[in-house]
């Protein structure tokens, strides 16, 4: 059974630019599993798009996510809650979400954030 993986944003932006920080086992396990993207992420995109920090609009971020055949999680009330179970390992409100998010709907959560994956076994750093 191919694995269920949230791709934080970093990790989905690389995906889909082809970014060579991926290497072939990770693009190949990303290609063969059911692939997740997080409203969380779409928001974080439309933040730093209107700040000038990221190029890509969020309007052609979800494109791509659409066109990969990902399927999109929305945030719900209980991963809301869920945060304040996390310990206070990481301030990233984004991240925080994330990390809630994969644990609440049992996926596995695609970073480069290697401080992320103290959350535990549902949390994996791609470098």
């Amino acid at each position: 059974m191919a694995p269920r993986l949230l791709l934080d944003t970093h990790i989905a932006l690389w995906w889909f630019a082809g970014n060579p920080r991926l290497d072939v086992k990770i693009r190949d396990e990303i290609g063969h599993s059911e692939c997740w993207l997080s409203t969380v992420s779409v928001w974080e995109v439309a933040i730093k798009y209107r700040l000038g920090k990221l190029s890509v609009a969020p309007a052609v971020f979800l494109d791509a996510a659409n066109a990969a055949g990902m399927r999109l999680l929305s945030i719900i009330p209980d991963h809301v809650v869920a945060t304040v179970e996390l310990p206070a390992l990481h301030a990233d409100p984004f991240d925080r979400l994330l990390v809630a998010q994969a644990w609440q709907q049992h996926l596995v959560l695609l970073t480069a954030d290697t401080a992320l994956t103290a959350h535990g076994p549902n949390v994996r750093c791609v470098q």
